[in-house]
């Protein structure tokens, strides 16, 4: 007995049986729109009380409040299963990225001289999302609903998912929603939830758009609100229709079959195959493998009602029945799947390979698995981050073009009686020229504006602001004078120096580096400063619309090389737990950390290398004046982690601009990629090797003598009642109120530090550099007269 309903060829399929696969439908029960109709109308009456009276009648418990806590959400979260957590994590990655890439960008066209048409997508303010319940909950429902909107930019994301016997959504959807970053959740499910979200109530809030699959209840539901709020395609019970040739595994595709059966007895599940030997084969693994699955009484349901093996005498047979069909799922299992794939004309998603399973689709692979169905596919698209967004026109027509557009424009509005239309348009072709240089028409014309990237619009330039100083404690360099052998070379610079390029990537420099640090010159990478390869890592590891993270108070450069690079920047909590929950690309820290010379707990970066999947950027620019020890090694052979030194704190030679980054040699060409050759002057390289070379003990000397000299200065704060941060950099941060104005005050004493205003986890506070004792004396003095 074969496991499913149709089997045979698909020429000798009856028009009746054709007619089955071909029109599915959602619901049969021709008297379910009114039911519908009554809740929803319900809703609108009465609000809450529908809903809380709607909660109790099919979801069979009572609640009190309709919302859930962001609190359980969040403890939901924490108490996931680790590898249910890191799956949606990943799922939660992959479709952002995915999204952020379908971003679609403005268009302006210039239709004919003077005519330009433009066009912007704008994010919806909010929006609501549906999951699943009943049956089984669908954690990763939640996702592919929030994640494109958020990526969207939708200010406001709310959930809808039915009540489990506790009166909350199962825990694992709670944990989607906090993962996802959901504004809103609550415990709702059916045509109430649909209602509330289209209509709103007191306590549920109107949405814009509604998304996500349901019951045939709820797609009912979306279907009678479409004229008062948007919704995304009609979604029915699953649909697989897999197209094989002869040497595909029957395994495989019965597999697959079984995959989409189990998720509702009305879903629909065809393989169209170019064998009779593979059909029996797949019938025969479907008969053998369908009593072992947990779900065995929904598959059998489906097979029994919806599924077929039929067979074609060629591939070029399948195609028209492929495009009548217009499969939510269509897998192509065919040696060649991307050959064929121009000639699928409809289909919700098409899977290449049979590796490309749909299982896949359904999770991890960033694709969307809200798809249409029923045949919809013909006319709807899966959701995407396109149904999160509307679109907004603008046009513009110079004097000129108005001129030359008057006499048809005005043609074609008498000719449907609106004369109005036509005089309005009319008037440009008589209307005065304005004086040379008034207004905008032709004597006033100025040459095009440059054309500027959204992402920098609101980026503001960033600017060190370090007036001039007898006495400079603001920028943290050495100020013990200049390394001696480096100064020497200096002095007696080589004349092909000056006038010739430098070695584009300063090979023997980063032999020096190696050396230095540890690490083979293949894991080294110089750039002009530090920042220069912090910029570079930023374009180098992120794609545009991904996020980077870091944690206040930290350099301050960071998020705006992230804007510039179209980054995302977050900022978080120093916490592994925090910075995971970003779901960053790139992560950045520093340690000590620049303001406050905090340094990183021991075992933090390898954890997060361990729990996230992000590159980290990790700054040690000050590393010479503590006791932490470096991660150059463990950088040097791990590709996702990126040392970044310089030359400019500890070795004294800021002014020659000598960064450099430590990683695998994989992740070191990948940086080079972006930064370029020649960041380093070929006086800088000399001068640098001569320090690193035969200056050491003197940058060893200078570096104890500093960390001598901090000490005894936070000793002599706080005997003024100061309380400075400890810290193992070349500075001390002292929280102080009204900050501005005593770094304002210290530099009538020719003192000038550092002010940092309501400093995140701080407050106010200023940045003292560390140089000789003479220095410290005076701003001593000065810290003594501003106050008292």
């Amino acid at each position: 007995m074969s496991a499913v309903k149709w089997r045979g060829a698909l020429a000798a399929l009856s028009p009746e049986a054709k007619a089955s696969l071909l029109e599915r439908s959602f619901s049969n029960d021709g008297s379910l729109a009114p039911k519908v109709t009554a809740l929803i109308d319900e809703v609108k009456r009465d609000g809450d009380a529908a809903l809380l009276r709607q909660v109790k009648a099919f979801d069979k418990v009572e609640l009190t409040a309709l919302e859930v806590p962001a609190a359980e959400c969040a403890r939901a979260l924490a108490a996931l299963d680790p590898k249910v957590r890191s799956g949606l994590e990943r799922a939660a990655k992959n479709l952002e990225r995915v999204a952020r890439a379908q971003l679609p960008g403005p268009l302006e066209i210039e239709v004919e001289p003077g005519v330009v048409v433009g066009r912007r997508a704008d994010p919806l303010a909010r929006v609501g999302v549906y999951a699943p319940g009943g049956r089984a909950a669908y954690p990763s429902s939640v996702l592919m609903g929030v994640v494109p909107a958020r990526a969207a930019g939708v200010r406001e994301v709310i959930v809808c998912s039915p009540a489990g016997p506790n009166g909350r959504p199962s825990d694992v959807v709670l944990a989607a929603a906090a993962l996802a970053q959901a504004t809103r959740v609550f415990s709702l499910g059916g045509a109430g939830a649909i209602a509330a979200m289209a209509y709103g109530t007191r306590s549920v809030p109107r949405v814009d758009r509604i998304v996500g699959p349901g019951n045939a209840w709820v797609a009912e539901a979306k279907r009678q609100v479409a004229s008062d709020v948007g919704i995304d395609s009609p979604a029915g019970p699953s649909e697989l229709l897999a197209v094989a040739d002869a040497a595909a595994d029957a395994a495989v595709i019965a597999r697959e079959m079984l995959a989409q059966a189990e998720h509702d007895p009305d879903a629909c599940c065809v393989a169209l195959v170019q064998s009779d030997a593979l059909a029996e084969r797949i019938d025969a693994e479907l008969t053998r493998l369908t009593p072992s699955q947990p779900r065995r009484e929904v598959i059998e349901a489906a097979l029994r009602s919806r599924g077929a093996v039929l067979t074609v005498a060629s591939l070029d047979e399948a195609w028209p029945f492929v495009e009548a069909f217009a499969a939510e799922h269509l897998l192509l299992a065919l040696a060649q799947p991307r050959e064929a794939l121009p000639k699928v004309k409809n289909a919700g998603t098409v899977f290449l390979g049979e590796p490309s399973s749909v299982a896949f689709g359904d999770y991890v692979t960033g694709s969307n698995h809200v798809l249409p169905t029923a045949g919809a596919a013909r006319r709807f698209s899966g959701l995407s981050v396109l149904d999160f967004v509307r679109w907004q026109t603008w046009q513009e027509v110079t004097r000129a073009a108005a001129a030359n557009l008057s006499d048809e424009v005005g043609a074609l509005a008498t000719s449907e009686g609106l004369h109005a239309h036509a005089a309005t348009a009319e008037h440009w072709k008589k209307a005065p020229s304005p004086l040379a240089g008034e207004g905008r028409g032709e004597g006033a014309q100025t040459p095009p504006t440059l054309r500027k990237r959204d992402t920098l619009k609101t980026l503001v330039r960033y600017v060190p602001t370090r007036p001039p100083c007898e006495i400079d404690l603001t920028d943290n360099t050495n100020l013990f004078g200049v390394p001696p052998h480096a100064h020497e070379v200096l002095k007696k610079a080589d004349p092909a120096h000056i006038t010739r390029y430098p070695s584009p990537y300063v090979e023997k420099l980063r032999e020096a580096l190696g050396r230095e640090c540890g690490v083979p010159a293949a894991s080294t990478v110089t750039g002009c400063g530090s920042d220069d390869l912090l910029d570079a890592a930023c374009a180098a590891f992120a794609e545009p619309g991904e996020k980077l993270a870091y944690c206040p108070p930290t350099f301050g450069i960071v998020p705006s090389f992230g804007r510039a690079n179209g980054l995302v920047p977050v900022a978080t909590a120093l916490d592994v737990e925090a910075l995971r929950a970003t779901r960053a690309a790139l992560i950045y820290l520093c340690s000590p950390n620049n303001p406050t010379g905090a340094t990183l707990p021991a075992g933090f970066v390898e954890s997060l290398l361990k729990q996230t999947s992000a590159v980290v950027l990790l700054d040690e620019a000050y590393l010479d004046f503590g006791q932490t020890k470096s991660l150059a090694e463990l950088a040097g052979r791990t590709e996702r982690l990126v040392v970044i030194r310089t030359l400019s704190k500890a070795f004294g030679l800021a002014g020659l601009r000598i960064g450099y980054a430590l990683s695998a040699p994989s992740t070191v060409l990948e940086l080079e990629k972006t930064r370029g050759p020649y960041k380093v002057g070929g006086l800088a390289e000399a001068a640098a090797i001569a320090v690193l070379t035969q200056d050491r003990e003197w940058v060893r000397e200078r570096a104890a003598e500093t960390v001598q000299l901090r000490g005894r200065f936070a000793d002599e704060l706080k005997k003024r009642g100061l309380t400075p941060l400890p810290s193992e950099a070349n500075f001390v941060l002292v929280p102080v109120k009204g900050c501005e104005d005593v770094a304002t005050r210290l530099r009538e004493h020719k003192v000038s530090v550092r002010a940092f205003p309501g400093l995140q986890g701080v407050g106010d506070a200023v940045r003292i550099s560390i140089g000789t004792w003479s220095m410290m004396q005076a701003c001593l003095d000065g810290l003594d007269q501003v106050l008292r």
